[in-house]
């Protein structure tokens, strides 16, 4: 019976405890393919929101400011070192990526990301189709990354607050300062960024810089956790609001990355 038990925790932890074949953590916002990254490296160690409650209030203390830098780095270096995966997948990496790219220096990093239009567009269909628990730690760290308090609405914001949602500002300095702020933190030989729709195109470019054969990755696991129901709530506000509040916003960056995609495209449904 013990020889059993033993060979049989032997099957199970082997996968753990051999050596990492790859280092990679995926650190894009929210509804930009977080899960589909995650998915797509399945025969991996891999996970979507590993250390979920332990980093989930790291994150939001952190953004708060009641998390010294050098506290987070430890506690995620240790956490790192005990869940020992190949692939993780989270939006709260991005947040913490500072500590976590100092804390794991050898880790590489791959940043997905889509124009601010279908993104916000995206995020605001998810919470549509599935209304978050208020009381949810998820819903107070949306609120604090959304900087909720920090804006007031304005005359155009009305589609968005009938429906109880933040005013568009508050998306938009979220798509801005969490891809800015890891853009800003890594060097070109840890980063990887992959527009969230060219994700199942450049699989054999993700394989390579990551240093897996190309078949090893799922290819049918390239679009996950897709809205169901898409609502097109941006359309509804004005055109001229949303296009000024991008530039406010996120001028640099869209040019940088999506040059040439205006609200007047967007704007026509195409999302």
């Amino acid at each position: 019976m013990l020889r059993t038990t033993r060979e049989l925790a032997k099957r199970v932890l082997f996968p753990w405890l051999r050596p990492r074949r790859l280092d990679v953590c995926c650190c894009g916002l929210s509804k930009s393919g977080t899960h589909s990254m995650a998915g797509i490296f399945e025969n991996y160690r891999s996970a979507h929101h590993p250390d979920g409650d332990l980093r989930l209030g790291l994150a939001t203390a952190y953004l708060r400011g009641e998390v010294e830098d050098a506290g987070a780095q430890k506690l995620l270096r240790r956490r790192d070192r005990a869940l020992r995966l190949e692939m993780e997948s989270s939006s709260l990496a991005g947040i913490l990526i500072g500590p976590l790219s100092r804390a794991c220096p050898d880790k590489k990093f791959i940043l997905t990301i889509r124009d601010v239009f279908s993104w916000c567009d995206s995020w605001i269909d998810h919470n549509l189709n599935l209304p978050p628990d208020p009381a949810s730690p998820w819903t107070i760290l949306d609120r604090v990354r959304l900087r909720v308090e920090d804006f007031q609405p304005t005359k155009f914001d009305g589609p968005l607050t009938a429906l109880g949602f933040p005013p568009l500002a508050c998306y938009f300095q979220l798509w801005a300062g969490h891809n800015g702020r890891v853009i800003d933190a890594l060097p070109q030989d840890r980063l990887l960024l992959v527009e969230t729709g060219e994700i199942a195109k450049r699989m054999p470019e993700i394989a390579a810089w990551t240093g897996v054969p190309p078949e090893t990755l799922r290819r049918d696991r390239n679009w996950l956790f897709s809205a169901p129901t898409k609502h097109r709530v941006l359309a509804t506000l004005d055109k001229s609001y949303v296009q000024d509040t991008a530039e406010r916003f996120c001028g640099p960056l869209m040019i940088r990355y999506f040059p040439g995609v205006s609200w007047g495209e967007r704007g026509q449904g195409v999302v």
